[in-house]
C-alpha cells in the first residue's frame, strides 16, 4: 500500500498502526476508491452499513491468481464461507479482496401490499437509472405520519407506473424514489431516481444549482415590470438563470425582456426572473386583467414563486388561498393552485459519469434510447456533457380559464 498516497494526508498513520503491508479497512477503502470514498467518515460510514466484504480464501485459479482472472476477464468463484463483513477495526493484507454489496437490478419491484392509487401519473422520460414524471394537481409527493393522505399520493403509486430497472443494473433503489418535491396544489415535472447513484448525482445538482426549472402562473392582476428591474436573457444567464426558449418554443433573443426578483425569504436568497406571456380580461380579477407569466427561479425557497408574485408584485397566483389575501381574490379559487412546473432541464446522472458515456458512446446514431426524441442531447457549452431537457403542454385549464373569463368579461361589459 502506498502510505504517501494523498488521499491519506489528513490521517496520521503512526496513530492508526498503518504499515505497507498492513492498513485499516477504512484506509484501503480510501486508497483503493478514492472517488467513492474521498474520507474516512465515508469509507467508514460504508463499514458501518455493512456494504463491505473481504474475502481470505481462495478462488477457483489458486491464491494469488484474482489480478490474472481480472485483466483476462475470466469467472472468479468465490466461496461464501472464506467472506467477512468489514468492520472499521479490520485489518487488510495484500492478497485480501474487498467487494461492496449492492443491490442488482432483479428486472422487476417488491409486490406492494395495497392496491394502485386511482390517479394517473404520465411518464415523460424514463430509462434505467432515472425518470421524469408530471404529477397531478392536488396529490402530495409523499404523505407524513398520521396526515391522512394514506396511499394517495405520488409515491405510493411509483412501483405500479415506473418501469423496473433492467436486469443486472448497479445499485438499484428497492422502489422508485422522489427526488424533489412540488406542492400539492402544483402541477408538473418531478424527477424520480431508480438507483443510488442517480438519487446521489441528482441531489447533487439540486444543491449546486444545475437543475433549471421553468413554471408557468396565472396572477391576479397585471405585475408592474420596472426599469430598473429589467434584465435580458444575457443578464439572466449572468446571474446564473438559464432562459432558453419562450412558452411557444421560439428562440429567445437579447432584447426580450425580463424582469427580476431578489427578494430574501427566512433570511436566506430567493431569486426569480419572470415575464408576462398574456392579458385576459376578467371582472373578478384586480384592475380587469389576469396575466399569465413564466416563471425561472434560482434557488427553490418554500412556497418561492407565490409568494415573490404575492408579495413583491402584489399579484398573487389566481386560486392560491393561502396568499391571495382573501376578499375578491376568493372569487377565483374555483380551478384550484394555477401554477404549473412545466419545463426542466439538468444533467444526465448516469451517462456522465465514465462508464455511463462509454455506453452513449457505443449506441447507434440511429437509436431511440440514444436522444429520446429530442430530450437528450450533447451541450457544447457545458463540456459536452450529455443533458436531458423535458417540458410538457400547460394543463387545459390554464387556457380554458383564462378564454371562460375573457368571454365573461367581454358579454357583460
Amino acid at each position: 500500500f502506498n502510505l504517501k498516497d494523498p488521499v491519506l494526508a489528513d490521517i496520521d498513520p503512526n496513530r492508526l498502526y498503518l504499515r505497507d503491508d498492513n492498513v485499516t479497512l477504512p484506509a484501503a477503502l480510501m486508497l483503493l476508491d478514492p472517488t467513492e470514498y474521498p474520507s474516512q467518515s465515508r469509507a467508514r460510514k460504508a463499514c458501518r452499513k455493512g456494504q463491505i466484504l473481504i474475502y481470505r480464501g481462495r478462488n477457483s485459479s489458486g491464491v494469488g491468481d484474482f489480478k490474472n482472472s481480472y485483466d483476462n476477464a475470466t469467472a472468479i468463484e468465490f466461496n461464501s464461507n472464506d467472506c467477512i463483513v468489514g468492520r472499521v477495526g479490520n485489518r487488510v493484507h495484500p492478497g485480501d479482496v474487498i467487494g461492496k454489496q449492492v443491490r442488482m437490478g432483479s428486472g422487476s419491484y417488491p409486490v406492494m401490499n395495497y392496491k394502485k392509487p386511482p390517479f394517473d401519473l404520465p411518464i415523460v422520460y424514463e430509462d434505467d437509472h432515472f425518470a421524469i414524471v408530471n404529477k397531478p394537481a392536488g396529490v402530495v409527493v409523499y404523505s407524513h405520519r398520521n396526515a391522512g393522505h394514506g396511499t394517495m399520493t405520488i409515491r405510493s403509486v411509483l412501483p405500479f407506473v415506473i418501469k423496473p430497472p433492467s436486469k443486472g443494473t448497479y445499485a438499484v433503489l428497492r422502489r422508485p424514489q422522489t427526488v424533489h418535491r412540488l406542492d400539492k396544489p402544483t402541477s408538473g415535472l418531478l424527477l424520480v431516481a431508480k438507483t443510488k447513484p442517480a438519487m446521489t448525482d441528482l441531489a447533487r445538482q439540486f444543491a449546486e444549482r444545475k437543475v433549471k426549472k421553468t413554471y408557468h402562473a396565472i396572477v391576479n392582476g397585471i405585475p408592474d415590470e420596472p426599469k430598473q428591474t429589467s434584465m435580458t436573457p444575457a443578464d439572466a444567464k449572468n446571474i446564473g438563470v438559464d432562459i432558453n426558449c419562450s412558452i411557444e418554443g421560439t428562440a429567445e433573443t437579447n432584447e426580450s425582456q425580463w424582469q427580476l426578483i431578489d427578494f430574501t425569504l427566512e433570511e436566506k436568497e430567493a431569486v426569480s426572473v419572470w415575464k408576462a406571456i398574456q392579458y385576459s380580461k376578467s371582472l373578478k380579477a384586480n384592475n380587469g386583467y389576469l396575466t399569465l407569466v413564466e416563471v425561472k427561479p434560482k434557488t427553490g425557497r418554500y412556497h418561492q414563486i407565490r409568494r415573490h408574485m404575492a408579495w413583491v408584485c402584489e399579484c398573487p397566483l389566481v386560486g392560491d388561498s393561502e396568499y391571495d389575501g382573501g376578499g375578491d381574490a376568493m372569487s377565483l379559487r374555483g380551478r384550484g393552485l394555477m401554477l404549473c412546473s412545466n419545463k426542466v432541464e439538468l444533467e444526465h446522472p448516469y451517462y456522465n459519469t465514465e462508464i455511463g458515456r462509454k455506453e452513449w458512446d457505443a449506441l447507434n446514431e440511429d437509436s431511440l434510447e440514444k436522444y429520446a426524441n429530442g430530450m437528450l442531447y450533447l451541450s457544447k457549452e457545458n463540456d459536452d456533457k450529455v443533458m436531458v431537457s423535458a417540458s410538457i403542454p400547460l394543463p387545459d385549464k390554464f387556457y380554458n380559464f383564462l378564454a371562460h373569463e375573457e368571454k365573461r368579461a367581454e358579454l357583460l361589459q
